[in-house]
């Protein structure tokens, strides 16, 4: 029984979604696998990366873009994988010897570097894979040790290969999403738009951006009746809140608010619009169910270029200025053939896509480690 580690951070949900989708991959296919997350257990290095996450990304948004892009910068961008090296380098060679794996998988950019720097030492001759988890790869991804990419589109490819990175080192099999996304959203008899209402389902991400509430406040002055169905993520304070002011419905709007839930895919099958800032997990299950993505914000940084691509592709619609919010859905909601339009793009994007193929990948990779190492040892 092969072994596979599964590194990941918890910064957002998204890397560690993506790390438990592949879990469930391998184990399905017969690995032993487990998930390690190296910053954690209240390191100082845990206190600094994730709460920083939080801090920046959610209340200091355009200094977290700003350190995003200076740190594409490669002498920057070395300093820190140097500082990332001699910090995790002892933690992740204990968790390497202890696991002692056969492949190694990271779902985290700023574990690549540290990993690639114990397999650089010598101390793990094993295979190494880095799964991308946004539509646009920072510069952290880039390192020679690693073995194979698993990217979510072509566009991502581009971006790697513009990097330096070899284009046969480049897998375009989609950021790994759980299977209920994988099946296309399918209106049944009675469902949304086949029972005259029209279903928007708004999302605030993982940590329940405060922003979405101005969102709900324009879509409520729509003239269109609609139902709204609102996430709030872990933001618990967001969702008692919502629910206190719109326990009933407004302007002929049936409104339903949700905290952090696991029935996000059901959500998705019920809902003809996405409203949501473009994480890249949730953007990737909007789009393999073929729901066109209204992006009413974003963090600057991955979640900008994650919205850059998603226009470009045809997946997804940007609004430039929040207060436009309702013309936007309201192209939707008078001209079907525009949603039919988009949801047949995002149909074409997630068919380019193999989320099944990593397992035939890590067994390639650890083959051709093992026929490597017998033939040294001959």
């Amino acid at each position: 029984m092969p072994k596979a580690l599964i590194v990941s951070i918890a910064t957002g949900m998204g890397h560690n979604q993506a790390a438990n989708c592949i879990k469930s991959e391998l184990e399905a296919a017969g690995y032993s696998a487990c998930i390690a997350e190296p910053i954690k257990d209240g390191r100082i290095i845990d206190l600094v990366i994730n709460n920083g996450f939080k801090i920046l990304a959610g209340k200091m948004p355009k200094m977290y873009g700003r350190l995003y892009k200076v740190t594409e910068r490669k002498l920057l961008n070395q300093g820190i994988a140097k500082f990332l090296n001699v910090t995790l380098r002892n933690i992740l060679r204990e968790i390497i010897e202890d696991h002692k794996p056969d492949l190694i998988i990271s779902t985290h950019p700023l574990l690549v570097n540290a990993v690639s720097y114990v397999k650089a030492s010598g101390r793990a001759d094993i295979p190494f894979i880095a799964v991308v988890t946004d539509y646009m790869a920072h510069q952290f991804y880039v390192n020679k040790y690693v073995d194979a990419y698993i990217v979510g589109s072509k566009y991502t490819k581009d971006t790697l290969t513009a990097k330096g990175v070899m284009e046969n080192k480049i897998y375009t099999y989609g950021i790994p999403i759980r299977k209920e996304f994988r099946q296309p959203r399918r209106i049944k008899p009675g469902d949304s738009t086949q029972n005259n209402v029209f279903s928007i389902l708004l999302m605030a991400g993982s940590m329940g951006i405060p922003r979405i509430k101005k969102c709900l406040k324009i879509l409520l002055k729509n003239r269109h009746n609609f139902r709204l169905t609102v996430v709030c993520g872990h933001n618990q304070k967001l969702k008692e809140e919502l629910e206190e002011k719109y326990c009933q419905a407004v302007n002929g709007k049936d409104i339903i608010v949700y905290g952090f839930t696991d029935e996000i895919a059901k959500l998705m099958d019920r809902s003809d619009l996405i409203i949501t800032k473009p994480g890249g997990i949730t953007v990737s299950e909007a789009i393999n169910k073929n729901i066109p993505i209204i992006i009413p914000f974003y963090i600057p940084g991955q979640e900008e270029e994650n919205t850059e691509i998603l226009v470009k592709a045809g997946v997804a619609v940007s609004v430039e200025n929040i207060s436009e919010l309702n013309k936007i859905v309201d192209m939707f909601y008078e001209n079907p053939a525009l949603l039919e339009k988009m949801r047949l793009k995002a149909l074409e994007f997630s068919r380019e896509l193999s989320p099944d193929s990593i397992v035939r990948l890590a067994d390639g990779l650890i083959y051709e480690y093992n026929s490597r190492q017998h033939m040294v040892h001959a």
